[in-house]
């Protein structure tokens, strides 16, 4: 036996056992308690209150969800909000990011100077400040439904939200998102096999035209088509307020205007770390080749920077899925403010509720993961 204690390896694998042991029984020790806790509160245990009718009303809902849905549809109504702004601000951030990361590298010392005051300025204020700023400063100051700011007379911006027309049928829309993302994987496909090709033989295939084609025309034409031929529902002002088309509430946009400032400041210090990050002999030479600086930053620059920024970002993009929870503050309807608030006090099972939400934020964040991991693989300078 002391033979073999000696071994590292059975040192090792014991040690990982007792561990595991001890962490499941302290996961056995919680449930047994929770559960003798809610039964002397008298509630039952389980997660059949999923499917009761919830009687509690949504303002911002993307789902068929109604007061007469379950609490499971609910919880669906949360998960789709907190996936729509956290991808729409992930998107919005991206771009800001890159612009003022470039920004700050500018040689106007004015450019450079207003980035760099906006990114310090960022980075030193809580994201809160910014979601009640944006609600309370910036939405409510805006005027009132019949001195609304117009766009292009389809779509409103008041202090009720935004207004933007929607397709009386969704049909045509939906089958030309569906081509839009048959074209990217065609896209992916090809680059595939494009670069297995120019591994092997030494010349790819001509990647710029293809992608022009399906990333640019072919989307475009498809959104066209189906934007001219659909019937839209255009909003009008009746009243005291505009009818028709789909609200973009308030709190939707205050969190996203709060979100993409703020993971902005983040996001710009990254890439303009990244850039700083490439060899000057690799501009050096690219000059020395004639590029001009607009190439060199798109063939050489950012593809070389993206080695040391995707990591970092992966960081960001997961901060923002979980900031979305601060829509909670100003009742935007999402996962927490949903379901760990509204289901919670109306159910009272505060342990499954806390244990969903867990698992929830969880799966999203690991899928983040997961893809930035598989991005960063690609990116990555060095191949195992």
């Amino acid at each position: 036996m002391l033979a073999l204690w000696r071994d590292r390896r059975v040192r090792d694998i014991l040690s990982q056992v007792g561990v595991g042991l001890i962490l499941v029984g302290l996961t056995v020790w919680f449930v047994l308690n929770a559960s003798a806790n809610l039964r002397q509160a008298g509630i039952a245990s389980g997660f059949d209150f999923l499917g009761r009718t919830s009687g509690i009303e949504v303002a911002f809902v993307l789902t068929d969800y109604t007061a007469r849905s379950s609490i499971y549809d609910l919880l669906v109504v949360g998960v789709v909000n907190t996936i729509v702004v956290s991808l729409l601000s992930i998107v919005a951030a991206t771009l800001l990011g890159f612009l003022i990361g470039l920004a700050r590298l500018s040689r106007h010392w004015l450019i450079a100077t207003v980035a760099g005051v906006y990114v310090e300025i960022v980075r030193n204020i809580p994201l809160l400040v910014f979601v009640f700023f944006m609600y309370g400063g910036v939405l409510a100051a805006l005027p009132g439904p019949r001195d609304s700011f117009i766009f292009f007379g389809i779509s409103a911006l008041n202090n009720r939200g935004f207004t933007i027309p929607v397709p009386v049928d969704g049909a045509l829309m939906r089958l030309a998102l569906l081509a839009v993302t048959l074209s990217i994987a065609a896209h992916v496909v090809l680059a595939l096999v494009s670069k297995k090709r120019r591994d092997a033989t030494g010349q790819g295939l001509p990647m710029g035209v293809i992608g022009a084609v399906l990333l640019v025309l072919f989307p475009l034409g498809a959104l066209s088509f189906a934007t001219l031929m659909s019937t839209w529902d255009i909003p009008q002002l009746r009243g005291f307020n505009f009818r028709g088309g789909f609200v973009l509430v308030p709190e939707f946009v205050a969190l996203f205007l709060a979100l993409v400032t703020y993971t902005a400041g983040f996001i710009a210090e990254i890439v303009r770390g990244g850039i700083a990050s490439v060899p000057k002999g690799q501009l050096e030479a690219a000059r020395a080749l004639g590029l001009s600086p607009m190439t060199t930053l798109r063939l050489v620059t950012v593809p070389l920077a993206l080695r040391v920024i995707v990591p970092p970002m992966t960081s960001q993009y997961l901060n923002v899925l979980k900031n979305s929870s601060f829509g909670a503050a100003i009742a935007y309807p999402e996962v927490v403010s949903l379901f760990m608030g509204s289901a919670l006090v109306a159910t009272g099972q505060a342990v499954e509720i806390i244990a969903i939400t867990l698992a929830i934020y969880l799966a999203i964040g690991l899928a983040v993961s997961a893809f930035m991991n598989w991005y960063n693989a690609r990116v990555a300078l060095v191949t195992r």
